[in-house]
């Protein structure tokens, strides 16, 4: 059951981790502000990977969950 919650949580987070790369995708290049959108991708891919290895599985949690909590705080400013 823990394995399927860890997939649903991956293709959920994912949404808001392509919401993030976006910017990146369309301008093609890394400006200085496309920096911080690239660590929260880079974030989220570190956290999947975390999320299958036992011992750092609730820090993989927190890592996937990073490109949302920015989303959100790009979306409300």
């Amino acid at each position: 059951m823990f394995k399927i919650y860890r997939i649903v949580h991956i293709i959920w987070t994912a949404i808001f981790a392509f919401y993030v790369s976006i910017p990146i995708l369309e301008s093609g290049s890394l400006e200085k502000t496309l920096y911080v959108d690239a660590l929260f991708v880079l974030l989220w891919i570190l956290g999947v990977i975390f999320l299958f290895i036992k011992k750092l599985t609730k820090i993989g949690f927190i890592f996937t969950i990073l490109p949302l909590l920015y989303a959100i705080v790009l979306f409300v400013l």
